[in-house]
């Protein structure tokens, strides 16, 4: 089996080849895997929407499709979704911060758009990436809050990267990008790709 590491400017240089409506793709794949998490987080702390990140996924994928965003709808949702970002020092629950990676993720493809920069879809799939590394981490720890010494630096990195749950993230992003290379239909992928039945913590 492929053992597979992230690198963020390996990402922008394989999006960098690809056209702007593929590279939309890729950075909602990423965004579909981490919505899920955002609707677990609000269920547990009792706060949230997630209403304007499906909104803008929703319109987001039609771009996919060929369609023309304004940019002031963009920077709208933009900020609508901003603003439903949970903030990490008002809650204590871990998914508080997949939450806040939800957010974030989709704001990029936004920004995107607004700005047609291939760094802030590599930074979406960062994100995802992010977003596994903490709560590996507390899996690891049986989800104990109390700060852990038994692995050094080197070795909890290692510890996260290899996990199962990170390897089919990284093996994800990879396969998309592969894929998107290939020039597929995107209408096609938009069917496959939307609403996973599992987000990328398999919540």
């Amino acid at each position: 089996m492929p053992d597979f590491t992230y690198s963020k400017e390996e990402v922008q240089r394989c999006l960098e080849a690809l056209p702007s409506r593929s590279r939309i793709a890729f950075g909602l794949s990423c965004c579909e895997r981490m919505f899920r998490n955002y609707v677990t987080c609000k269920q547990k702390i009792k706060w949230g929407d997630e209403q304007p990140l499906q909104k803008a996924l929703d319109e987001l994928w039609k771009c996919v499709e060929g369609e023309e965003m304004a940019k002031s709808a963009a920077k709208q949702m933009y900020e609508a979704c901003e603003a439903v970002a949970p903030n990490s020092d008002d809650f204590s629950e871990l998914l508080t911060t997949s939450a806040q990676d939800a957010c974030f993720s989709i704001c990029c493809v936004l920004d995107y758009v607004l700005q047609g920069n291939p760094e802030r879809i590599a930074q979406a799939s960062s994100f995802a990436v992010d977003t596994l590394d903490l709560y590996v981490s507390a899996l690891l720890d049986g989800f104990d809050r109390t700060p852990h010494a038994i692995f050094n630096g080197e070795e909890r990195d290692e510890q996260i990267r290899s996990h199962p749950l990170m390897q089919r993230e990284l093996a994800r992003q990879d396969a998309d990008l592969k894929l998107l290379a290939s020039n597929p239909n995107l209408t096609l992928l938009k069917s496959e790709w939307r609403a996973p039945a599992k987000s990328n913590l398999d919540l």
